[in-house]
């Protein structure tokens, strides 16, 4: 490498170092948004879909589309859900981590629940 050239460091170190841990979670929360949001953006894309077409299909209106899209509204499982079964998709919510049991609940627009949990809760 050049020795003009400045090597930065990895930014998630720093990000590490200088950020308390409420600041971490919030990052967290922020990635999960970001998530749902890219996810309805691109399916409204992948269709051609204006968000005034996309809201028609919701049921809401195109300035709710505007907020889901953004990436900063804090949805509710209940907004999720409906989203969901009216896209055809499939609504997971999972809680993993050290708990010994797992559990975790999934819906598909088929009207099907699927749950998964773990053999120690029947046993």
């Amino acid at each position: 490498m050049n020795d003009k050239f400045l090597k930065l460091k990895n930014a998630w170190d720093i990000f590490d170092r200088y950020c308390d841990e409420p600041m971490k979670e919030r990052v967290e929360l922020y990635d999960i948004y970001y998530e749902i949001s890219t996810k309805i953006y691109d399916y409204r894309i992948s269709r051609g879909w204006s968000q005034k077409k996309l809201a028609e299909v919701l049921g809401i209106t195109q300035a709710m589309v505007s907020k889901l899209e953004s990436g900063e509204y804090n949805y509710t499982i209940e907004q999720l859900w409906k989203i969901s079964k009216k896209l055809g998709w499939t609504l997971n919510v999972s809680f993993d981590g050290a708990c010994e049991d797992s559990y975790s609940v999934g819906y598909n627009a088929e009207s099907q629940i699927e749950s998964n949990i773990s053999p120690t809760e029947i046993a």
